[in-house]
């Protein structure tokens, strides 16, 4: 057991991911929501260079990387010979998997688990230590799912940049902005502290300083914010978590655990659904 189960159990549940069979718990503690903290709030942007800018500290909080380099070229290793081994069973196998071909896929599993473990390692310290440490935490309502759309597009109307945008794909889902949402969520009504979300239009093109909006303060995705107004000049990501702070203190935000564009909302039926086809009419002779 990693840890003492700390109250009543109320549900298990059984995985098993590459590294074997695990067991979790569903406790009842009667943890009750603790009074709040009165500590400094803090506006954070989540991004892709810099992982996580809190609007209080001066330098970002970078994730460290997932994978080693090591690492990196036994997965490719790793799947090149898979996909040999899968082809090969295809032609001569009648596509039933053998032996070896299911020792590649275990190998696989457990470089993925111990990627997808030190990932949530990174969120887990980030998320609690935001939580703790603060008052309030303003994010952006980032709809993830819109952000990491694909730009194939169709055969008559291909794509651009197809192969740039799913390496930023890749990139935006390996900082898991929903997972963080969804942690923060429940870890600042642990901790005292309230989590607030902001619209996040014109966040990175608005100056924390004057407040004026200009796509020119920012040109590209360059690492440097020059306000052509008032003249501040910050890194773009620190500024932008100084915006979404002052966001968050001006409208008192909204916290929501959906990340989808349109939330779906339950209509309850207005009557009892036919489970059964109506008799069908006798036809006259």
């Amino acid at each position: 057991m990693s840890r003492a189960v700390g109250g009543t159990i109320r549900n298990a549940t059984v995985s098993r991911d590459g590294n074997g069979w695990h067991i979790s718990f569903g406790v009842h503690t009667g943890i009750r929501p603790a009074a709040p903290n009165g500590k400094p709030g803090c506006g954070v942007d989540f991004g892709v260079c810099a992982s996580a800018y809190v609007s209080t500290e001066s330098a970002p909080r970078l994730m460290p990387p997932s994978l080693t380099d090591s690492e990196k070229k036994r997965l490719t290793h790793l799947e090149q010979k898979k996909a040999r081994q899968v082809t090969y069973a295809k032609k001569h196998n009648g596509g039933k998997y053998g032996r070896r071909l299911h020792r590649t896929i275990a190998g696989i599993g457990k470089l993925r688990t111990r990627q997808a473990n030190r990932r949530r390692d990174f969120t887990h310290r980030l998320t609690t230590d935001l939580a703790k440490n603060h008052g309030v935490v303003g994010i952006e309502d980032l709809r993830v799912k819109n952000m990491t759309a694909s730009a194939k597009g169709t055969v008559e109307k291909p794509g651009k940049n197809v192969r740039a945008k799913a390496g930023l794909n890749r990139s935006i889902l390996d900082n898991t902005p929903g997972e963080r949402r969804r942690q923060l969520a429940y870890k600042t009504r642990l901790y005292g502290s309230e989590l607030r979300v902001v619209p996040p239009f014109h966040t990175s093109q608005t100056c924390a300083a004057c407040g004026r909006a200009d796509p020119e303060s920012r040109k590209g995705c360059g690492r440097l914010f020059a306000c052509v107004h008032c003249g501040h000049e910050d890194d773009a990501d620190h500024n932008a978590s100084v915006e979404i702070e002052a966001r968050a203190r001006r409208t008192g935000g909204t916290v929501t655990n959906s990340t989808r564009s349109v939330p779906r909302t339950r209509v309850p039926a207005t009557g009892r659904r036919r489970m059964r086809e109506a008799p069908k009419p006798a036809h006259a002779s």
